[in-house]
């Protein structure tokens, strides 16, 4: 006992007052680095360290830690992490267990004590590596090296199975249970995926540092196998009941990789990088309070152990040990030099301890972490001590603090929700924007989506099939994609063949119309590319050097060409990568917005051959333009003419009209009736009544052309009615007669009609109707027939005709089939040129039927060779005479009654001849 006069002792207050304040200055981590205290002037290097504070007192302080613990749980703002325990007393002890024993114990309380939930304000704190550790040293060992082997990663994979935790949360028949219970794959799953993970763990291919470690600190490590599981062997069964450490194993060393696992857990719970956001909020360091130690009770060894292994690791240890005991550890013998300082003094005693941590450290002195400190013989009871000065703890970061990264989490989840959300529909909006392709496709800037009206189409240029964005699901819709398919692949074809002879003339073309989901328009596109996918298979067909190659685009200027400038555009674009584009055919609907397309394609130099077109004044449009078919004046002609014949009883004329002004093929054609039935000069005339002219239908509104058909039951019967609009309408007119007429109209119907007639579904809607409808070219049953477009559509399209041999093709695909051989008759006329251009085939077009220049005598029979030959088509004769619509081309007329497929009545080319029957 040290006799101190009564007077000098310091009150309990004074005492713990002091204490407190070093205790403060201990537990208060930086903002930056890891120095405590806020030592003025410290390093970053071996000076950096919390000392091992040991107070020396007398058996009347016996209470100071326990209150010290207190004042460490209130705290402000909240407690303080920290673990008390007491050593028990030499006599209290029954037997003598091992310095392991003893040192993995107390630091098992600690864990424990230290990782409770009421230890987790600012962080909870977990010991994996030290868990590890001690659960392996009380592992029980086998009898066979193989046996001791499998048993142990059986247990190590169970173990790391519930949570690599000291206690089964999870009793293994509840795992048996639940297996049971799953289906046979999830067995499997179970059974497989966890033993891989534990593997991969163990050679650290996955997240398992405990294991890695282990195999990388330094003590035990001379013996080391190599492996985890070597040396996991070596520990197990040091602390198993009845059992000691192999003789070759150095307790010593035993214990140190006990405490150095304990303290590397510490330590990684306050490693400081960017992604560990919780080691911010970790503003204070955790406390363990060691009471009662002595040197027969394990405590002097326990802190005697801290500071070899801090000797040895160099590392900084964010833990504030403190210990109480009567005497001076580690030894109780202390030399002078080593006197404790006053606890009133511990400021002053802490500054210099600090100054010699390097040099103490560096020469691994038995205590150079150690900082007593004696504390005056006054009594201490706990709750007797109410101190003015209290513990605080620094605040967390804003930023750390749990409720901010929440809303931080949500706040980056949500933008990248939204983010992604904003990519997947730009992408879906991107995609259906240019008809559902992807960017990567190669027609994914020349087709676009375009929306007028209420509908929309894909309006462009592309190598493969046009989607269509309107109308239902039907056979007619799945026989048209299929024909442009076939167009596709021959195609590619097309660039083999080219491949492989590069000395055949070889082009590129566009056929371009208007493409949508409505029953007519399928019908007849349908039609035109059967033909213009025949002749491209005719031309495959034909290997000579001489015989061209064509491939053929698809465009689609929109269900009324309405979208014609945005397709001219589209091919632009087209024409910039693909030199090998001189030419457009087909075209469709004679409108002012076909007409617009017409004069913009001529600008681009490009001859534009129209299939069915026959407005009258399209030639003059541009002098890149022809037609195939003839023109409406021509059609008013054979109309006159096949009514005188057939319709000799009928002296008025109806004429049933569309009001569009933008519909240039019903104002024209109802024009050329007009003037054509009132042409004395064509054997008689009659009187044309005022129009009747209907509002164009529209997908919620029917009703005015229907009106008009029940108008015109109200008519004569020596009326005849001649319909010069289009197919849609006169569906809906056909409505109105079959619903009002007593007996059968006089009909002629003008040629787009036949749009109308071939298909099959229209046509049989009105079976009580008969009406004839003027064709430029004859449809057929091709399945059957004998001609040489037919056999090549038989060869082309055998699905076709295996599913129906009554399959229809309407007249449209002859005219299409011509337009296309024309561009073939002209690249040969130039070979050997093979690669010709637009202005090339302009030229060798507009010469096909030219008369000669100085036409001879009759009976000069040489042939003037700027006189150029008519090309016999498959439609009639293409004969331009120098000018751009073909003379005297052949009009057909056909009748349909009870709704079968259109008969042949007359073929007119010079004059009409009735066919028979």
């Amino acid at each position: 006992m040290i006799d101190i006069h009564a007077a000098d002792l310091p009150s309990p207050v004074e005492v713990m007052d002091e204490l407190l304040k070093l205790v403060q200055d201990l537990t208060e981590r930086p903002r930056f680095g890891e120095l405590p205290g806020g030592r003025p002037g410290a390093r970053a290097g071996n000076d950096r360290g919390i000392p091992l504070v040991c107070l020396v007192r007398e058996r009347e302080s016996a209470g100071l830690l326990k209150i010290l613990r207190a004042h460490l749980s209130v705290a402000h703002p909240g407690r303080i992490p920290h673990a008390y325990h007491q050593f028990p007393d030499a006599e209290e002890e029954n037997t003598s267990p091992s310095q392991v024993a003893e040192v993995g114990a107390v630091l098992a309380e600690v864990a424990r004590e230290l990782s409770s939930a009421a230890n987790g304000r600012y962080g909870r704190h977990v010991f994996p590596r030290f868990r590890l550790v001690y659960w392996l040293m009380n592992q029980p060992t086998e009898g066979g090296y193989d046996e001791s082997t499998t048993s142990l990663l059986t247990r190590l994979r169970e173990r790391d199975l519930r949570g690599r935790s000291e206690e089964d949360l999870i009793p293994r028949e509840a795992f048996d249970s639940a297996a049971e219970a799953a289906p046979w794959w999830a067995r499997v799953v179970l059974k497989l995926l966890p033993s891989f993970l534990f593997r991969a763990k163990l050679r650290g291919l996955v997240p398992g540092r405990e294991y890695r470690w282990l195999l990388r600190q330094p003590y035990l490590a001379p013996h080391d196998p190599g492996t985890f599981l070597g040396f996991a062997e070596r520990l197990t069964g040091t602390l198993a009941p009845g059992r000691r450490p192999a003789p070759h194993e150095d307790t010593g060393q035993l214990a140190k990789l006990l405490v150095n696992a304990f303290l590397e857990d510490v330590r990684q719970g306050y490693r400081r990088t960017p992604w560990r956001v919780r080691s911010a909020r970790r503003t204070v360091y955790p406390v363990v309070l060691l009471d009662g130690i002595r040197r027969d009770n394990g405590g002097y060894a326990l802190l005697k152990l801290i500071n070899d292994v801090r000797n040895d690791t160099g590392a900084f240890d964010p833990l504030i040990i403190i210990s109480g005991s009567e005497k001076v550890p580690p030894d109780a013998a202390a030399a002078d030099e080593r006197a404790p300082a006053w606890v009133e003094n511990a400021g002053r005693a802490y500054e210099t301890w600090t100054r010699k941590l390097a040099t103490n450290s560096r020469a691994r002195r038995p205590t150079a972490w150690f900082l007593p400190l004696r504390v005056r013989p006054v009594e201490i009871e706990p709750g007797e001590v109410p101190p003015p000065a209290t513990l605080t703890v620094r605040p967390a970061p804003v930023w750390s603090r749990t409720w901010v990264l929440a809303v931080v989490a949500v706040l980056l989840l949500g933008a990248v929700a939204a983010s992604g959300y904003w990519r997947i529909t730009t992408v879906a909006e991107e995609r259906d924007r240019h008809c559902g392709l992807s960017p990567g496709d190669s027609n994914f800037k020349t087709l676009a989506r375009l929306d007028s009206a209420g509908s929309a189409d894909c309006v462009g240029v592309s190598s493969r099939a046009i989607p269509l964005l309107d109308g239902e699901s039907s056979e007619l819709r799945d026989r048209f994609m299929r024909v442009q398919e076939k167009i596709a692949s021959q195609n590619e074809q097309v660039e083999r063949a080219n491949e492989n002879n590069p000395d055949r003339p070889y082009a590129t073309v566009v056929y371009v119309s208007a493409m949508s989901g409505r029953p007519e328009s399928l019908a007849t596109n349908t039609a035109r590319l059967m033909g213009v996918a025949a002749m491209q298979a005719r031309l495959l067909d034909d290997r000579g050097n001489g015989h061209p190659l064509i491939k053929v685009l698809l465009g689609n200027a929109g269900r009324t060409m309405q979208h014609g400038d945005e397709l001219v555009e589209h091919l632009k674009t087209w024409m910039r990568r693909d030199p090998t584009v001189v030419g457009v055919l087909g075209l469709a609907q004679s409108r002012q917005t076909t007409r617009e397309t017409i004069t913009k394609l001529g600008r681009q130099g490009l001859p534009t051959i129209a299939a069915t077109l026959s407005a009258n004044e399209f030639p003059e449009v541009s002098s890149r333009y022809f037609q195939i078919s003839p023109n409406n004046d021509r059609e008013a002609v054979v109309a006159v003419e096949y009514a005188n014949r057939e319709f000799a009883g009928q002296d008025k004329v109806q004429i049933v009209r569309s009001t569009d002004d933008e519909d240039l093929y019903s104002a024209d054609l109802a024009q050329s009736f007009r003037t054509r039935f009132t042409d004395g000069s064509l054997g008689r005339t009659r009187e044309v009544l005022p129009d009747l002219a209907y509002q164009p239908t529209t997908d919620k509104d029917h009703t005015d052309a229907r009106a008009i058909g029940q108008e015109l039951c109200k008519r004569t019967a020596d009326t005849l009615v001649v319909y010069a609009g289009r197919p849609g309408e006169f569906s809906d007119l056909l409505d109105g007669i079959a619903g009002t007429c007593s007996g059968q109209l006089a009909l002629l119907a003008g040629d787009d009609v036949m749009r109308h007639a071939a298909n099959a579904d229209l046509r049989e809607k009105h079976p009580s109707v008969t009406y004839d409808v003027l064709s430029f070219a004859v449809g057929a049953e091709f399945c059957g027939a004998k001609e040489d477009i037919y056999r090549k559509m038989q060869q082309i399209f055998k699905s076709e005709c295996e599913a129906d041999q009554r399959s229809f093709v309407d007249g449209q695909a002859t005219l299409a089939y011509d337009a296309l051989d024309l561009y073939a008759h002209a690249m040969k006329e130039l070979f050997p040129v093979i690669r010709p251009s637009s202005g090339d085939l302009w030229k060798t077009i507009s010469d096909i039927g030219r008369p000669p220049v100085n036409p001879g005598t009759a009976g000069d029979t040489a042939p003037d060779p700027s006189s150029r030959p008519v090309l016999e088509g498959k439609s009639g004769k293409i004969d331009f005479r120098g000018g751009q619509v073909p003379h005297d081309k052949r009009i057909s007329v056909l009748r349909v009654t009870q709704g079968d497929p259109p008969v042949l009545r007359a073929t007119c080319d010079q004059s009409c001849v009735p066919t028979s029957g």
